[in-house]
């Protein structure tokens, strides 16, 4: 059994190299982009294309020289760029299909600044207030609050699964052992940071926040070394 699923893995980070190949083989941004929302159609911007592509990246950002353009005198943008707009471009690709949950991680984790991955959390994992404008502009709350946008359960059901996911490419030498505890540990930081959001807004004593910590605790403080959470699936 595990050396049919390492068949697979490896089946599918070769079409994941072959499926960044032909990306940075495109020429030009608007064939790019028809090619990304193609093979999102396709089900091929999986976990292992984005492992390759992050590894790629940070491959590229070592060197960030500007590729020559033969046309022309200016240089074109560096590989390091192009890769970059390659993620972006995937990640909204995803978010048309993937679950809320994962939508929402996948927001957080490429989210540098700290406000504003609060911001969003408030967003997405506390109700909002029912508000409407009236035409002169003034603000009318109506009775009621908006359901939730991304239960607490989709958001961490989407962050086990991540962890899942990462430990297998991992265990397949997809993702060297730095570069899994890196992607991990931002994980780590996007739950402490919802944890924040979620006891601020319901309460620290609330069901909400207690369901919210049991969810992840097997996740990040595993009982064994046997955990999925640990060695993958």
């Amino acid at each position: 059994i595990a050396g049919a699923l390492e068949s697979i893995l490896d089946a599918q980070l070769a079409q994941a190299r072959g499926t960044l190949k032909d990306f940075l083989n495109a020429g030009e941004v608007r064939k790019l982009d028809s090619m990304i929302g193609k093979a999102g159609r396709e089900g091929k911007l999986d976990v292992a294309f984005f492992q390759v592509l992050n590894m790629n990246l940070q491959d590229a950002a070592a060197d960030q020289t500007p590729i020559p353009n033969p046309d022309s005198d200016e240089p074109t943008a560096s590989r390091f760029q192009i890769l970059q707009h390659i993620y972006t471009r995937c990640q909204e690709e995803m978010e048309k299909t993937i679950p809320p949950g994962v939508s929402l991680l996948n927001k957080l984790l490429r989210t540098d600044v700290p406000s504003i991955r609060s911001n969003q959390l408030n967003h997405y994992l506390c109700p909002q207030p029912n508000v409407i404008k009236t035409p002169d502009g003034k603000e009318l709350e109506l009775k009621g609050r908006e359901r939730i946008l991304v239960s607490h359960k989709e958001f961490t059901d989407a962050i086990a699964n991540a962890i899942k996911q990462i430990r297998t490419v991992e265990q397949a030498g997809g993702a060297n052992r730095e570069m899994a505890a890196n992607m991990v540990e931002s994980c780590r930081q996007v739950a402490k940071e919802a944890r924040i959001v979620i006891g601020e807004h319901f309460g620290r004593e609330s069901d909400e926040l207690l369901k919210f910590e049991e969810s992840l605790q097997p996740v990040f403080r595993p009982e064994s070394t046997d955990s999925p959470y640990m060695k993958g699936i």
